[in-house]
C-alpha cells in the first residue's frame, strides 16, 4: 500500500512538479490551505506525511502547526515546511510550533525524495537532480 502525502500548496506548478516527482512512489492529497487540510483531517482521514508551504493562505502555517499538533491523532505525523526565506528565526518558529523538518525552495528531486524517506523513516538516495522550483 502507498503511503499517503497531504499537499498544502496553492501553485498549480508546484503542484504539477509534485505529482510528476512524487505520484508514482506516493498517494498525493492535495489541499489549498491549512483550513482545507485540518479540515479534511479532521473527518477521520489519514497522511503518513504532510509537506506544506509556509506561505498558506487564510490559516498561517504556525497556527496550522500547533492546530494539527493538538489533535492526538496527528501528534506525531511528520510536518516538513517549504519556505522561500532562509532565515533562522522563521525556520526555529517553525520547529518550535512542532514542524518536524524545514527546507528552502528550490531544492532539487533527490534533496525532496531523501527528505520524505528520512522523515518516513526510510533512507536511499535516487541519483535523479531536478530542480523543484517554487
Amino acid at each position: 500500500m502507498q503511503e499517503k502525502l497531504l499537499i498544502i500548496q496553492t501553485e498549480s506548478s508546484v503542484i504539477k512538479t509534485f505529482e510528476a516527482v512524487l505520484g508514482s512512489e506516493y498517494k498525493l492529497i492535495v489541499k489549498n490551505d491549512g483550513l482545507e487540510a485540518i479540515d479534511w483531517l479532521e473527518k477521520g482521514n489519514h497522511t503518513d506525511l504532510i509537506i506544506a508551504d509556509a506561505g498558506m493562505p487564510y490559516l498561517n502555517s504556525v497556527d496550522f502547526i500547533k492546530e494539527l499538533r493538538s489533535n492526538i491523532a496527528h501528534r506525531n505525523t511528520p510536518i516538513l515546511i517549504l519556505s522561500d526565506l532562509d532565515k533562522v528565526t522563521e525556520r526555529n518558529l517553525y520547529i518550535h510550533a512542532g514542524a518536524t523538518d524545514f527546507t528552502i525552495k528550490p531544492l532539487s528531486k533527490s534533496q525532496l525524495k531523501q527528505r520524505i524517506r528520512q522523515l518516513l523513516g526510510k533512507s536511499t538516495i535516487d541519483s535523479q537532480d531536478v530542480l523543484l522550483a517554487s
